[in-house]
């Protein structure tokens, strides 16, 4: 089946002494040996080089020579001529490697693909002397799950592709009238009908040199405006939503990609939409309610200071749900505050049963399209929520979280280095989560829809649990921007290496015990290498107190130390889960 089909390469060639032998020949060397390679001599005047290179392959090339009219004349003319299967393109001035061909015709029958996939690949960038100067490795991911990114991220490379001869047929031939942007515009056509695959490999090498159309064409930055802008304006607002989240994140996206190509005017047009659509959510974005959660548990005069925060909002659509956790000190003075605000209701949950069940309480009685929590020892900035709304409506986000500023209690400030994600964050969350729980915004219906809700069960960690398990199939939406000040003392679960190790033992346990994440096994390994790393800092600060005596949290490091070298890190992690287990048992 493999050597019955028959590809046909085609090289146009407009004056291309320089190059072409080399083109050629890379063409004549593939390991693939059902070939045709066709050259079309585009009207050369160069006193007859390009003719006479060409003529010295005799019948190893079909040659043919036409009047000039544009390579993409030349290629439909090299289109009429192919008696092959497949159409392959090759410029006179790029390389194809030697097995271009045959990866691509093993790639279609190994994964039994057909005739209505169009296949592409990744590419060397080399100059004028062969010299690879980069390597051009395309996200294959991203094109698997957004398919329509081959074309609209500028990832096809015209001499990578591999076309079935009938796909011409069915969508036509390069456009005769253009000069610049005749192949995207035909890769567009074939899209509607055809599937583009990427094959994650080097299969061709294209070069860079000053006397390319794309360096020299003054109409390159014409017909490249001309054809983004109407790819833009034809991708229906459905897909766009589908593909980035909402009509804003398409657009900004696309304006971002923009920046780096000439078609500066299609650039600010994409940039002239986004803010249109800033306009629009302006217009409705203060019709949404937002939630704000505090739980709280005794410290009344930390309670007050994290309610006026709440209420010193910029935003005024909000309720405030003050959850009290079973308190045994005097709440007099926020009932007092209560009292004077209408938007804000006080909730009492009895007997004491942590953080995580008020949280739950607060969930379920909340009547906000959107939640916000905040922690009874720290403050929202005046324009956290209105900021952080804006951008969930505009983005149309179910989660969000932004950076946050740490205050120590001698008011020494810092905002912490944390990894600010705007997209899928698994796997990174499972090792490196720096979710601060006042800095979190969600879409309130995004919980009850899927019955979300912390584990009542966990004291310390439960929060990133709660990420972790929200997060398992979404994105989220992060900002650079510190819109809560976090206060810290010295019995915070940041400052306590003890309370530090519980929350590292429950995240273990979380994501060991959960059938999706327990099979992120490097993952999991770097955190159980974190908390290994902490049970060494606290045996440390055992021995120094105890003088050298051993104590057990060595015995236990010294044991996860050779069960590493012994047995490697996913059997360590599991040894750490079953011993936590047993623990809990007992």
């Amino acid at each position: 089946m493999k050597n019955k089909i028959k590809v046909s390469i085609i090289i146009p060639v407009y004056n291309g002494s320089n190059y072409m032998k080399e083109a050629i020949d890379s063409a004549l060397n593939q390991t693939y040996k059902n070939i045709e390679v066709i050259v079309v001599n585009d009207g050369s005047k160069d006193d007859g080089k390009t003719d006479t290179i060409a003529k010295s392959y005799g019948n190893k090339i079909r040659y043919f020579i036409k009047k000039n009219g544009g390579v993409s004349t030349a290629l439909n003319y090299g289109i009429s001529k192919m008696t092959g299967d497949y159409f392959s393109w090759l410029s006179h001035d790029d390389l194809y490697k030697p097995d271009k061909v045959e990866t691509q015709i093993n790639y279609l029958l190994d994964n039994n693909l057909g005739n209505d996939v169009i296949l592409f690949s990744d590419y060397y960038l080399i100059d004028k002397d062969g010299k690879v100067i980069s390597e051009c490795v395309k996200p294959h991911q991203e094109i698997v799950d957004k398919p329509e990114y081959a074309l609209y991220r500028g990832h096809i490379n015209g001499n990578s592709v591999l076309i079935p001869k009938e796909a011409f047929k069915k969508c036509g031939l390069f456009d005769e009238e253009l000069r610049c942007s005749q192949d995207y515009l035909l890769w567009y056509e074939m899209m509607k009908k055809y599937k583009f695959v990427h094959i994650p490999k080097m299969l061709i090498c294209s070069r860079v040199h000053g006397k390319q159309v794309t360096e020299t064409s003054p109409l390159v930055d014409k017909e490249g405006n001309w054809f983004w802008t109407k790819i833009i304006d034809e991708m229906p607002i459905k897909r766009r939503i589908e593909l980035e989240g909402s009509n804003y994140n398409f657009l900004s996206r696309m304006a971002k990609f923009l920046e780096e190509t000439p078609y500066k005017k299609t650039q600010h047009y994409c940039e002239d939409l986004v803010k249109k659509e800033m306009e629009k959510v302006k217009e409705v974005f203060n019709k949404n309610k937002v939630s704000i959660i505090i739980p709280f548990y005794n410290r009344v005069e930390l309670v007050k200071r994290s309610l006026k925060s709440a209420l010193n909002q910029t935003y005024k659509n909000i309720e405030i749900l003050l959850v009290n956790d079973g308190s045994k000190d005097d709440i007099g003075p926020i009932k007092k505050m209560v009292s004077e605000h209408k938007n804000v209701k006080l909730i009492d949950v009895k007997p004491n049963k942590g953080a995580a069940n008020a949280r739950n309480v607060g969930i379920k009685e909340a009547t906000g399209d959107y939640i916000a929590f905040l922690d009874s020892d720290d403050e929202f900035l005046p324009e956290k929520v209105e900021k952080q709304l804006f951008r969930m409506i505009l983005e149309n986000a179910d989660v969000s979280y932004t950076k946050y500023t740490r205050m120590d209690d001698k008011g020494n400030k810092a905002v912490l280095p944390v990894n600010v994600v705007n997209g899928n964050p698994i796997p990174l969350f499972i090792y490196s989560c720096g979710v601060a729980t006042p800095t979190v915004m969600i879409r309130r219906q995004y919980l009850v829809d899927n019955d979300f809700y912390y584990n009542p069960k966990l004291v310390i960690g439960e929060d990133t649990c709660f990420w972790l398990t929200i997060l398992k199939h979404n994105t989220i939406l992060g900002m650079e921007e510190p819109l809560t000040i976090v206060h810290t003392v010295s019995t915070s679960a940041a400052n306590s290496i003890d309370k530090q190790i519980i929350g590292y033992k429950t995240i273990l346990t979380f994501l060991l015990n959960d059938e999706y994440y327990s099979d992120f096994d490097y993952e999991i390994a770097l955190l159980a290498g974190v908390y290994a790393d902490i049970c060494k800092k606290r045996q440390y600060e055992i021995d120094i107190k105890n003088g050298k005596k051993q104590s057990k949290i060595k015995r236990y490091y010294k044991d996860v130390i050779f069960t590493m070298k012994t047995y490697g890190t996913k059997a360590t992690v599991k040894r750490i889960y079953n011993k936590i287990t047993r623990n809990r048992k007992n």
